[in-house]
């Protein structure tokens, strides 16, 4: 800052000052005048209007003017002229003594002052709004500055790659993880051509899409100068720039997560698996038994132990025992397993409450705090859950009151967790466990699995009639009290 702005600062922040030194100035330009009463030092009084006219608001210049305008007059030396000539006369202060002329000199004088007085209140005004004007902007610099800082530090420190690409598909922008990803470590990747690398980025830079721009996210083959192939999942928006279109991309390595999901996917299908072979097995068992009983009786009432037929159908009947034994051997070697019963349930209403309000259904949620772990598969209770709130939605499909209500809760030395809708209810609740049920959604096999994989791990599934609706109870071990299936 100058020192006249250092001045018109302090002025303004000092009003009681300014005007003081004002006072004092037109006091010795008066006490001049009077001293020299031949010599006209009135423009002066122009130097106390100059100083004060910052710190005064437009009355104040005008009553400042006026007496400036006044004492000018009063003490110029043509009021010494008298009928007698020419006369020294140090002052007169009676306006009706002054001479002719002296109304418009005052006028003039008082103009003047007044008007110097505003132009330099104006000035500082503006001076003022320049500098709050320049203060705001440097303000807005500074933010802008900072805000760039803290999205570079964002960018430099993100785990997931970051590129920006001009029109020409040349890579602009590039963090530490993006250079890591495509294994450029030790070489810059600004001014590399993005498409040996990431071709869909390129195809969809050059893309001809109709409207606006591109916002999606795709999963595609990502490759690396040394010929390494990886899962990559890029969520990419397009924008257009003075040059072209561009493009900017955040790029995550998928291929631990693809590796993750489907040894998850192909241990839940073995899980699973164990669990139908065990509920056929179990049957055939039944069946077996029950078949053996019958070919002893057979054989002791009609006395065919030695018929050829009869012991075929012996060896038969041994053959489906050899069978299911085998097969539930096969279904009980498992390991125990946890599962946390609230993230679990936390799953499923992520997976079906978008498709129950876009049926129209409402999901109401009561579930108690602080649910204990359960001996349970994490993925195929999940799988248990979902059928049953899909049972539910199928059921309401007709219906005018569309509900489904989900409750969990510690039950004596059990975990809860029931499935309410509002339908119409089960005609044949003997037959819901039943496969192959004429009608039924996926061959009628839902409830059945669902009940033989809790059943697996010692947990249960059954029904409980309720008027209007029906309600589905699953019964699980909290993990202190786990019992074998």
């Amino acid at each position: 800052m100058t020192r006249l702005d250092n001045f018109l600062v302090y002025a303004e922040s000092n009003r009681l000052i300014v005007c003081g030194v004002a006072g004092i100035l037109i006091a010795l330009i008066a006490w001049g005048d009077f001293v020299l009463p031949n010599v006209s030092v009135g423009f002066l009084y122009l130097i106390p209007v100059l100083v004060s006219a910052p710190a005064l608001k437009w009355p104040q210049i005008v009553s400042l003017a006026i007496l400036c305008g006044y004492l000018r007059e009063a003490f110029d030396p043509l009021q010494g002229i008298s009928a007698r000539g020419w006369a020294p006369v140090a002052v007169v202060f009676n306006p009706a003594s002054w001479v002719p002329g002296s109304t418009g000199r005052l006028l003039a004088a008082t103009t003047g002052f007044a008007m110097t007085g505003f132009f330099v209140a104006e000035l500082n005004q503006r001076r003022r709004l320049l500098a709050e004007h320049l203060k705001e902007r440097e303000e807005q610099m500074r933010l802008r500055q900072e805000a760039e800082r803290q999205v570079r530090i964002l960018i430099e420190t993100s785990p997931l790659a970051i590129l920006t690409l001009n029109h020409a598909g040349e890579v602009r922008l590039a963090n530490e993880s993006a250079r890591e990803l495509l294994g450029f470590e030790e070489e810059a990747l600004q001014g590399k051509l993005v498409e040996p690398y990431l071709p869909i980025l390129s195809r969809m830079l050059h893309s001809h899409h109709s409207g606006g721009n591109i916002r999606t996210s795709v999963e595609c083959k990502g490759r690396r100068p040394n010929g390494d192939v990886f899962l990559a999942h890029v969520w990419l928006s397009t924008y257009r720039t003075s040059e072209g279109p561009g493009l900017a991309a955040v790029v995550w390595d998928a291929s631990e997560n693809l590796r993750d999901r489907e040894g998850a996917g192909v241990d839940s299908m073995m899980a699973t698996s164990r669990v139908l072979i065990g509920a056929i097995s179990h049957e055939i068992r039944n069946l077996a038994s029950a078949a053996a009983s019958a070919h002893a009786a057979l054989g002791a009432a009609n006395g065919v132990e030695e018929n050829e037929q009869y012991q075929v159908l012996g060896t038969l009947i041994r053959g489906l025992e050899k069978i299911a034994s085998s097969g539930l051997r096969v279904a009980s070697d498992r390991e125990a397993v946890v599962a946390d019963l609230g993230t679990v349930l936390d799953e499923t209403r992520i997976v079906i409450e978008p498709a129950m309000r876009e049926a129209g259904i409402s999901v109401v949620w009561e579930v108690s705090g602080g649910l204990p772990l359960v001996q349970a598969d994490h993925h195929s209770l999940l799988q248990v859950f979902v059928n049953l709130a899909r049972n539910s939605q199928q059921a309401l499909e007709s219906c005018p009151r569309r509900e489904v209500r989900i409750q969990a809760a510690l039950e004596s030395d059990l975990v809860v967790v029931r499935f309410r809708d509002t339908g119409p209810g089960v005609a044949h609740p003997e037959d819901l466990f039943r496969p192959f049920q004429p009608g039924a959604h996926a061959y009628g096999l839902g409830l059945y699995i669902s009940r033989a994989i809790l059943r697996a791990h010692g947990g249960g599934l059954r029904y409980e009639p309720e008027t209007p609706g029906s309600c589905f109870l699953v019964e699980l071990w909290p993990v202190e009290n786990a019992v074998e299936g």
